[in-house]
C-alpha cells in the first residue's frame, strides 16, 4: 500500500553574488533595460548602481546623493537613459544616468505632503513605489493615499497630468505603496497598505483621465480576521507577467486568533487572470488561489520573470521563492534562494532572465541564477 505526504520541499539555492555598499536597510532594486546595471535604493537616502556586466564580481559604477530620507523606490525608463529614484522626503528625481561619472538630475517631482498618517505607532509617508509607462512618456508615483501621474516626454519639464486615489472618502483608503504598468500600457495597477479598496487596475489608455475598472482584494482565511486597516489585507506589490495576461498580487494577512493581536502571521501570493480588466478573475479550480508559504509574515515582493514561466516572491522572513506558474491555476515552488538573514523587501529579474536581484533589511543585495 502506497501512502502519500506532504510533497518534497524545493532545493535550496544560494546566491552568486552579495553586494554590500549600503549602510542601512535597501528597499528597491531594478536592473537597467540591457541589463549592465542594477540600480539600489535605500534608507540611508543614497542610490547606488552597480555594473553586473560580469554577475559573479559585480562593482560599484556610481552613487546618488540627492535624497533627504529614505530611497522607497527606483525605476529605469524602457531606453534606460532616465532612472527615477523614489523617497520618503516626498520627492521623485529623475536621473540622467547616460554618463555614469557624473549623473546628473534631471528634475524633481514633488508629490503631495497631505500630512502624516499613523498606523499601528508607525509613520508612514512619501513616495513608495514608481513605474515608467512602456513607451516612457509617464511615471507612476504611489504615495500617501494616491497615485499621481506624470507627463516625463520633456524630462527637464515633467507635467502633472493625473492623480487617483483607491477610494473617493480619503480616509478609507491606506497609504499606496505599490504600481506597476501593464506591458501595453493600457492598465495601471495599485496595491494599498488596507484600506476598503487594497488593490485596483486602472485604465489608462488615456493618462490624462484614469478609470477604475475593477478592484481585486486579496482575501484572509475565514478562520481569523485580517486587521489591516479596514480590514482587508495590504497589497505590498504587484506585478504583470510579460504578455500582460496575469497580474500576480503580494500581500500580508494580519490575523487575530482568540483575540490575540499579531498571533499568526501568514504571507499569501495571488495570481489573477486580467484577460477581461474589469472582471479580474483569481486562478485556480476554486474561488481562492493562494500559494501559501505558511509563517512568512508580509510578501513584500513578487516579480514575473521575462518570459513569464516563473514568478518570484520575497517575504518578511528573508524568504525568496521561485515559482513555476506555466500553469497559472497551480503555482509550483522550484527554488527557495537562500542569503538574506532579515525581510526581502523588493526583487527584479534581469532583462534575459537568467539573474534574480534581491534586496532586504540586512542592508545587502544578492544576486541568485534563476535555473
Amino acid at each position: 500500500m502506497a501512502f502519500l505526504g506532504r510533497p518534497s520541499p524545493p532545493p535550496q539555492r544560494g546566491p552568486a553574488a552579495t553586494l554590500s555598499g549600503h549602510g542601512r536597510a535597501v528597499n528597491a532594486v531594478a536592473f537597467s533595460p540591457d541589463g549592465r546595471l542594477l540600480a539600489s535604493g535605500s534608507s540611508d537616502r543614497t542610490v547606488v548602481l552597480w555594473d553586473v556586466t560580469d554577475t559573479s564580481h559585480p562593482t560599484r559604477a556610481a552613487g546618488l546623493t540627492s535624497h533627504h530620507r529614505a530611497v522607497n523606490a527606483v525605476a529605469f525608463s524602457p531606453d534606460g537613459r532616465l532612472l527615477a529614484s523614489g523617497s520618503t522626503d516626498w520627492s521623485v528625481i529623475l536621473w540622467d544616468v547616460t554618463d555614469l561619472v557624473n549623473p546628473a538630475r534631471s528634475a524633481v517631482l514633488v508629490h503631495e505632503r497631505p500630512g502624516w498618517l499613523f498606523r499601528d505607532g508607525w509613520r508612514q509617508g512619501g513616495v513608495h513605489a514608481v513605474s515608467f509607462s512602456p513607451d516612457g512618456r509617464f511615471i507612476a508615483c504611489a504615495g500617501d493615499r494616491a497615485v499621481i501621474v506624470w507627463d516625463v516626454s520633456d524630462p527637464a519639464r515633467p507635467r502633472r497630468c493625473a492623480r487617483v486615489t483607491h477610494h473617493r472618502r480619503a480616509w478609507r483608503s491606506g497609504p499606496v505603496i505599490s504600481v506597476m504598468f501593464s506591458p501595453d500600457g493600457r492598465l495601471l495597477a495599485s496595491g494599498s497598505d488596507g484600506g476598503k479598496n487594497t488593490g485596483v487596475l486602472w485604465d489608462v489608455s488615456e493618462p490624462t483621465h484614469p478609470v477604475r475598472t475593477a478592484v481585486v482584494r486579496p482575501q484572509a482565511r475565514d478562520w481569523f480576521k485580517a486587521l489591516s486597516a479596514g480590514g482587508a489585507p495590504a497589497v505590498h506589490s504587484v506585478g504583470f507577467s510579460h504578455d500582460g495576461r496575469l497580474l500576480a498580487t503580494g500581500s500580508g494577512d494580519l490575523g487575530a486568533v482568540s483575540g490575540t493581536y499579531g498571533s499568526w502571521r501568514q504571507g499569501a501570493v495571488t495570481v489573477w487572470d486580467v484577460t477581461d480588466p474589469a472582471h479580474p478573475v483569481r486562478t485556480g479550480t476554486g474561488t481562492l488561489a493562494l500559494a501559501s508559504l505558511g509563517d512568512t509574515g508580509q510578501m513584500y515582493a513578487v516579480e514575473f520573470s521575462p518570459d513569464g514561466r516563473l514568478l518570484a516572491s520575497g517575504c518578511e522572513n528573508a524568504t525568496v521563492t521561485l515559482w513555476d506558474v506555466t500553469d497559472p491555476t497551480h503555482l509550483t515552488p522550484t527554488a527557495h534562494l537562500t542569503g538574506h538573514r532579515k525581510a526581502v523587501r523588493s526583487l527584479a529579474f534581469s532583462p534575459d532572465g537568467r539573474m534574480l536581484a534581491g534586496c532586504g533589511v540586512d542592508t545587502t543585495v544578492r544576486l541568485w541564477e534563476t535555473s
